[in-house]
């Protein structure tokens, strides 16, 4: 009675849902171009061609599955078990560079902030897991229960039931299992959904015929296009905004990696690892406060001061070299193509911002509003605290309410400052960054290129430059 209470409340289209089970490969990463790549690239060596059609007979099967059909379907001259020896080493090269599909973040994002209890429920082994989310783990960690393929508890493969009623049974849904929502990419895997008596959201390759998704309770083209209310779950609570401010490092260009491998390198020369956790406390400062809290936190031989110097000495041979981060030009193009006012507040100082831009990033810089950085004469306090952000929103001509702004930054340090000044705050941070530290922002994001700026009432991509 509460389920229907709760769906006539919120207007819903479906069955209202309580928790969400996902499948991951397809769905959450894009690894099924890897799988196409690596299976081609080993049957190219018996002469053979990989279709579409058998492909789509493949996907969601267990990895014994797997190899067995391709070894008889294509009756190559070796068994099932040398088949998944060799896709392994070929796999093992390609997954740790797989990227997250569209949408897959800010959803997953939102479902934990609201309280939805949500798992992954994928087929591949806990070492292929492992292998695929090497560079995912921030993500990964959002979730309350990771069910693999080799689970004890899992006996039978989709279409069979089994993992998603044990991802229920996982997230304690007891007689509720009705009100789990999987969501999936394979046939077979929405066949699997069914069979445990749950709603499928089908978000399938736009190569699969018609008759592979129709079973479907919703097909979608990706996970931007879910609307959680459809299914009686919290809207997303993005508000309209005029202007935008972004953070530089990590953000803009790629220099964080720059600024760890130096780091590494002096840490290394006094027997000393980097601490994760430490980077997260001290990233988005500036770099005097950084200094002296690392010679604190390693114990190193230095003063705050000379860390700095040596630190600095090498990172400025490296600084103009470094890149725009992905998806940055598109948007700074278009927001600057509708009249959007932008601004960058950087803890970098003025000529080290300069250092890292004047080389190959002159033009785009000057499409910004206004730049503030670190050693600006009007500011006293360094992120965390939200006055550098307070600061760029005052600087705009018109000078727009907090409200109105909206902040892009990398690192936790700066969510915390965006969210103290009254913004929203979309969150894109290194791959590493646990749960803590993500739930707080308005918005995560893998990649700038993922963000749809219609989620915070700016004008969306024309169809022309939205690839």
């Amino acid at each position: 009675l509460d389920s229907l209470l709760q769906e006539i409340k919120m207007g819903s289209k479906y069955r209202a849902v309580k928790a969400v089970l996902f499948d991951m490969d397809g769905l959450l990463l894009d690894t099924e171009n890897i799988y196409t790549l690596g299976t081609q690239t080993i049957l190219s060596q018996y002469g053979k061609e990989y279709t579409w059609d058998f492909k789509a007979k493949l996907m969601g099967k267990r990895t014994d599955e797997v190899a067995r059909m391709i070894v008889d379907h294509y009756e190559l001259p070796i068994p099932s078990e040398e088949w998944v020896v060799k896709s392994t080493a070929v796999y093992k090269e390609l997954f740790p560079t797989v990227s997250a599909l569209p949408g897959v973040a800010k959803l997953v994002h939102h479902l934990v902030k609201s309280g939805i209890p949500i798992a992954v429920a994928s087929s591949s082994s806990t070492p292929a897991y492992q292998l695929k989310t090497t560079n995912h783990t921030g993500l990964f960690s959002l979730f309350d229960h990771i069910i693999t393929g080799d689970n004890e508890k899992v006996k039978n493969a989709k279409p069979a039931p089994d993992i998603f009623l044990h991802a229920a049974d996982k997230l304690n849904m007891g007689e509720s299992i009705s009100n789990c929502l999987v969501v999936e990419d394979a046939p077979l895997g929405v066949e699997a959904g069914i069979n445990a008596g749950m709603q499928v959201v089908m978000v399938p390759d736009k190569r699969l015929h018609s008759d592979h998704t129709s079973k479907a309770t919703l097909t979608l083209p990706n996970l931007h296009d879910f609307k959680p209310e459809d299914f009686s779950l919290p809207p997303y609570p993005y508000t309209p905004v005029t202007h935008v401010i972004f953070d530089m490092d990590g953000l803009l260009l790629n220099t964080q990696n720059m600024y760890s491998s130096v780091s590494a390198r002096i840490l290394a020369k006094h027997g000393k690892e980097p601490d994760w956790n430490f980077k997260m406390k001290v990233i988005g400062r500036r770099s005097e406060e950084v200094a002296a809290m690392a010679v604190e936190h390693y114990q190193l031989p230095y003063s705050g001061e000379e860390y700095l110097q040596i630190h600095e000495s090498e990172l400025y041979a490296l600084f103009p070299t470094c890149d725009l981060m992905p998806g940055v030009e598109r948007l700074l193009r278009h927001l600057k193509k509708n009249n959007v006012k932008i601004a960058v507040a950087t803890s970098s100082a003025r000529n080290i911002m300069e250092m890292k831009t004047q080389t190959k990033h002159t033009e785009i810089f000057s499409l910004f509003d206004h730049i503030v950085t670190g050693c600006d004469s009007e500011l006293v306090k360094s992120k965390p605290d939200p006055q550098i952000y307070d600061l760029a929103r005052q600087r705009f001509s018109d000078c727009p309410d907090s409200d109105k702004c909206l902040v892009f930054e990398d690192a936790p340090n700066g969510v915390v400052a965006g969210l103290a000044a009254g913004m929203q705050v979309v969150m894109i941070p290194h791959h590493k960054t646990g749960k803590e530290y993500l739930l707080p922002a308005t918005q995560l994001l893998s990649s700038m290129a993922d963000f749809q700026p219609q989620d915070f009432g700016l004008p969306p991509f024309s169809s022309d430059n939205s690839s």
